[in-house]
C-alpha cells in the first residue's frame, strides 16, 4: 500500500481558519476612531448604514477569508443589502466602491481586481 504525504495546513477545518482570520484581526487593534478618520480624510461621516456593511465585511472576511474575486463579495453584499437597494445602495454610501473603500474603512484586504485602471471602476 503506498502512503501520500498529506499538507495538515489544507486539511484543517474551516472553523480553524475561521479562528487564524479572528485572531489576524484582533491583532489590528481596529476600531470604529481609526475608520472615521480615514473616512473624514474622504468626507465621508460614517453613519450606521456604513457600519452595517463595514460589519458585514469583517464578519464575511472572518468565516469565508479574502475572496478570489471581488466579484464574489460584490455579489454577496448585493444579497446582504437587497432590502435597502443592493448594489445602488451600497455605492450612495461609498462612492469609491463598497468594496475597495469599505475594506479600506474596515483595514481589511482587497481583491486583487477590485480596482481596474484601464476602465476606472472599482467594486
Amino acid at each position: 500500500m503506498k502512503q501520500h504525504l498529506i499538507n495538515a495546513f489544507t486539511t484543517e477545518s474551516a472553523s480553524l481558519l475561521c479562528n487564524i482570520r479572528r485572531a489576524e484581526l484582533k491583532k489590528q487593534h481596529w476600531n470604529r476612531a481609526k475608520s472615521q478618520l480615514l473616512a473624514d480624510s474622504e468626507d465621508i461621516l460614517l453613519t450606521n448604514a456604513h457600519w452595517a456593511v463595514l460589519k458585514y465585511l469583517r464578519k464575511n472576511y472572518v468565516t469565508a477569508g479574502l475572496p478570489r474575486h471581488a466579484r464574489y463579495l460584490s455579489e454577496s453584499l448585493h444579497k446582504g443589502f437587497s432590502a435597502k437597494g443592493g448594489n445602488k445602495y451600497l455605492r450612495n454610501l461609498f462612492p469609491g466602491g463598497p468594496i475597495t473603500q469599505g475594506s479600506r474603512f474596515a483595514n481589511l484586504p482587497t481583491p486583487s481586481d477590485a480596482v481596474d485602471a484601464s476602465h476606472g471602476s472599482c467594486y
